[in-house]
Order: structure tokens, then sequence, then C-alpha cells
């Protein structure tokens, strides 16, 4: 790990969300480098303070809170009681809308902690376990060692170089590396939701790499590549008579 790839892993080492292996290279990393482990120890303390400064400025609401705003509320008159009604309903709403917002940016970083794992497992280059397959073989060879089926996309002219087992984060995948106009690889792995991707392919960005991301019910798949978005899409097939490329995630014994 060099001091780039640190600032990338700092924020997520800080939070404790890195796995063994990637914790144990920015310790690595710190152990021998001065100026690293400088900024790692101020952004330690800075986070340290602000999460004091938090917990000391957020006291807990009064029990009696509620009582006295229905006793308020049964006190007024007809007119003042429909106006408090909207202003509450406004609140409500606005309420509403501030906790969905607040949960869509947390799952959109999420997805993009997901991406970044991916995009510096790919560079990392790991040796496949199984070299030259077919779609089938490689299905096959996944079968048993993970907890869903692993179904081998189909590409415009890229054909799959081999295979293994990795993790995203703290999920084991598939890792199936494709060779194409550049290499690019495809991580596949449950997940129940957590991760803020849809069915329809989404291009996010990361450490110098695209990833596109889908979903296939409880199955997400994360293709990592330094190809442009245009000839990303063009590796992807359009259904007959659309203009938007598809993946194909059937099983391999089943597409055509």
């Amino acid at each position: 790990m060099n001091c780039r790839e640190l600032k990338t892993a700092q924020t997520p080492y800080l939070d404790g969300e890195l796995i063994a292996e990637a914790r144990q290279d920015v310790e690595a990393h710190l152990a021998t480098c001065p100026a690293c482990a400088k900024r790692v120890e101020i952004e330690r303390h800075n986070l340290t303070v602000i999460k004091q400064a938090s917990q000391d400025g957020s006291p807990k609401a009064p029990q009696t809170l509620r009582s006295r705003v229905f006793d308020s509320v049964r006190q007024d008159d007809t007119r003042r009681r429909r106006v408090r009604a909207i202003k509450l309903s406004a609140a409500a709403a606005g309420l509403t809308l501030a906790v969905v917002a607040a949960n869509h940016q947390y799952r959109a970083f999420q997805r993009s902690l997901f991406e970044r794992d991916a995009a510096l497992r790919h560079a990392r280059q790991f040796p496949l376990e199984i070299q030259k397959p077919h779609a089938q073989d490689i299905e096959r060879w996944f079968g048993g060692k993970l907890d869903y089926p692993v179904n081998v996309p189909r590409f415009v002219n890229a054909t799959a170089a081999g295979a293994r087992l990795l993790q995203v984060r703290d999920k084991p995948a598939a890792y199936i590396r494709y060779d194409a106009p550049r290499p690019m690889g495809l991580f596949v792995y449950g997940d129940d939701h957590e991760v803020d991707v849809g069915a329809e392919p989404a291009v996010g960005s990361s450490n110098g790499f695209n990833v596109v991301s889908w979903r296939n019910g409880d199955v997400v798949y994360q293709l990592v590549t330094d190809l442009e978005e245009q000839d990303i899409r063009e590796l992807l097939p359009p259904p007959p008579g659309a203009t938007t490329p598809v993946l194909d995630v059937r099983p391999a014994a089943l597409q055509r």
C-alpha cells in the first residue's frame, strides 16, 4: 500500500469498516510512514472531539413534553387548533422527507464504499483459481462455495479469463476476470438490499476505474474497468427493439 491508497482507505479504517486483510495493509503502511501515521492520528483525534461534542450537545427531551403539547392543543380554540395541526403536519412531513433523504444518502455512501473496495481489489490482480474456462465451468466451480448461484453474464467481445473467491468489504464474493478491449473484473456477491443498487446498470467511479453496478434479486454485480462509459455500454447487448443496453445474467447454460 502506498500513501495515495492510504488516503483512500483512511476513513473506513478509522470507522472500523475494513476487513482484516485491508486493515493489516493500512497498519503495515502506517508503521513505516511517519507522515501518514501523523495524519491518521490527527484525524482520529478530530473524530473523537466531534463525537464527544455531539453527545454533549444532544440532551434527552423531557418525558413530560408530549403531554404538555397535547394539553396546550386541547386548550386552544378551533381556529388555533387547526393552524397548529397544519404546522405539526408540515413538520412531520418535513421530518419524513429528511429521514428519507438521510437514508438515501447513507445507502449511496455505502454503495461508494463497495465500489471503492471492488476497484482496489481488482487493481491488485489476485491470482486466479480457475483459468480459461467456459462460462458453465465457472458456474459449476462456484457451486457450493457461496450461498447463492453465480450466473456469469455475457458481454460482447469479452471472454472470461478465469475466476476466484474474494471479498467485497465484508461480503464473500465471486470474482471473474474478463479479457476484453481492456481487462475487466466482475464481482458477484449476495446482498439483502443493503447496497443502493437497482436492476438498471448504474456507472460510478473509484480509484481511476469505472464501476458498473446492478442487481438481480438478492445478488449484486459490480463490473470494474478502466473503459469509458460509452465503451462499457457497447459491451452490453441491448434487447431486441431497445436502445438501452442490458445485461444477460441468466445461467450460462441458458444464454444463447
